[in-house]
């Protein structure tokens, strides 16, 4: 069954999201030599966005790329921004809040099963862990594979979702620090420019337009992305848009030339290039 993008427990509190789900996790979660993967994706916080449970049914990793707020583990409050990571399970009470002034962008996948729950414990990442990651960009970058690969299906698509995911845990692991650690501000730049592709791609035409929203020359953009990406700024500007256009061509009445024009393609044929040489397979619509 290929992912969804709802589930019963996603936050409704949000203003953009590209999520998945696996609704055949329980049929996954006896193979005790995977991760069991359910769901995650990446959430635009809405400004009053708060989640207050005391329980929840999986084992949950979340990463904060951009914004500010804060987070009560276990009846311990944190507060969080870019850069930090924190961990909760099924028995650990949980409030996550965002900032009204900042609202936060953040990456989330819950799992489950035997496997996650070795990895965890093998990583340093028990629940009510709160982390700063050094090499967040890279992180970021591998969260959104995840998701890319979770969307794409297929028959390796799953798998490939679970092995980038465990590598992104493996990074946080191995490049933690304390969660009262600075940021450098180059870095907090790199993460405003980078939010900006993330939340405006269906509507940005080139670098030198995302660029001067952020206030920063093209040049500049790009050298950030050099400097703490594993991407240039075009080929992630171009991963976001036809990542959602996979998403988009999946409904029943779905047009090649309206998903192109839609996500600002000056032709049909320009965007079934691109479509090809990112999926390798020619897009498909009504």
């Amino acid at each position: 069954m290929p992912a969804t993008d709802q589930a019963d427990y996603f936050s409704t509190q949000v203003v953009r999201t590209r999520r998945f789900f696996l609704p055949e996790w329980e049929e996954r979660q006896r193979d005790a030599t995977t991760l069991c993967l359910v769901g995650g994706g990446c959430e635009w916080c809405a400004p009053d966005f708060v989640v207050d449970r005391q329980k929840f049914p999986f084992l949950a990793f979340e990463f904060v790329s951009k914004g500010k707020g804060s987070v009560m583990l276990a009846d311990q409050t944190h507060p969080i921004e870019a850069g930090h990571a924190f961990v909760f399970d099924t028995s650990t009470p949980q409030v996550i809040r965002s900032s009204a002034e900042e609202p936060m962008v953040k990456y989330f996948f819950n799992f489950t099963g035997a496997r996650a729950t070795q990895l965890m414990s093998d990583l340093d990442l028990s629940p009510g862990s709160v982390l700063r990651v050094t090499d967040a960009s890279r992180v970021v970058s591998l969260l959104e594979e995840v998701i890319d690969h979770a969307l794409r299906g297929g028959r390796f698509g799953l798998r490939a979702a679970c092995a980038t995911l465990e590598h992104a845990l493996l990074l946080c692991a191995d490049s933690r620090q304390s969660a009262a650690a600075k940021m450098d501000p180059a870095y907090a730049t790199y993460l405003r420019c980078r939010g900006h592709l993330l939340r405006n791609y269906p509507v940005l035409s080139s670098i030198e337009q995302a660029a001067k929203a952020c206030f920063v020359s093209a040049a500049y953009f790009t050298r950030l992305f050099q400097r703490y990406d594993t991407e240039t700024p075009l080929a992630c500007l171009t991963r976001l848009k036809l990542s959602q256009a996979a998403i988009k061509l999946r409904q029943p009445d779905a047009l090649v030339k309206g998903v192109a024009a839609e996500l600002g393609y000056k032709s049909a044929a320009h965007f079934s290039r691109a479509f090809k040489a990112w999926s390798g397979r020619s897009p498909r619509g009504g």
